[in-house]
């Protein structure tokens, strides 16, 4: 039996998106193409393994990139979004790393090893959400993160309508 549902995994991964998904995924790519600069796609064709990164800059000129996980069942369940770049978890102002969970911060346990930003509420997600409104949240959080490195505030004073 479970050799059977090793295989059936094993051909699932290899059929890939599912029709709709894939027309979703177009949609998604020319919203993004539309309106941002520096996207990247990571592994289109695989689900469970798709990847969106997005470079970007603060206000302050900072550069940053944004990572979305697509789960092999997207849009029913909620992506995970990282700072991929830099390459490790991100610091707090006073040193302490971001890599655990912390509603003051929107921050979830590190992913990858990486800062993981709490974009949604997970069971408020729906499939009408798009890549384009967590990576919108990914650069307000990001804003958060460079006034929490010069003040010392918490994430949550400056992000607390976000989800």
């Amino acid at each position: 039996m479970l050799k059977r549902k090793q295989r059936v995994r094993r051909l699932n991964v290899k059929m890939g998106w599912s029709s709709q998904q894939q027309a979703r995924l177009g949609l998604e790519k020319d919203v993004l193409d539309t309106k941002l600069n520096n996207v990247q796609w990571i592994n289109p064709t695989s689900p469970g393994n798709t990847r969106v990164e997005w470079q970007v800059n603060t206000n302050n000129g900072k550069s940053y990139t944004l990572r979305v996980y697509l789960a092999s069942d997207f849009p029913n369940s909620c992506p995970i979004l990282v700072v991929s770049s830099p390459s490790s978890p991100l610091r707090k102002r006073d040193g302490s790393l971001l890599n655990s969970t912390s509603g003051k911060d929107h921050v979830l346990s590190a992913h990858d090893g990486l800062t993981q930003i709490c974009h949604f509420i997970e069971n408020r997600w729906t499939s009408e959400n798009t890549i384009y409104q967590v990576l919108m949240k990914g650069r307000i959080w990001l804003e958060a993160y460079e006034i929490h490195l010069r003040t010392g505030e918490f994430l949550e004073k400056y992000l607390a309508h976000m989800q």
